[in-house]
């Protein structure tokens, strides 16, 4: 698990992931290839998130706390993360389904 944190944390550095708000920019111009979700988002924030990415056709992943994600990319919290890369998303999605 950490390795799959770390490699989010290089790619947040290199500009490969977004977020917050500025997922939903990019959902627009069909750049975000997967939405990480953490689990322990309000309600409101799983259904906004869930309605954008069925409307644009993204895969929406929920996996990892906050707390987790906001470490891992050098922030405090991090409720959403939208991966621009798409061998990036095959890795993360490699990674969850080895579990």
């Amino acid at each position: 698990m950490i390795n799959i944190l770390q490699t989010l944390g290089l790619a947040f550095k290199a500009k490969r992931i977004l977020i917050g708000e500025d997922i939903f920019v990019a959902l627009k111009s069909n750049k975000v290839t997967l939405i990480i979700l953490a689990k322990d988002v309000s309600e409101n924030t799983k259904k906004r998130f869930h309605d954008k990415a069925k409307f644009y056709d993204v895969e929406i992943i929920e996996a990892f706390s906050k707390i987790e994600l906001g470490e891992a990319l050098g922030k405090g919290y991090v409720s959403a993360i939208g991966i621009l890369d798409i061998k990036l998303k095959d890795k993360f999605i490699n990674f969850l389904e080895s579990r």
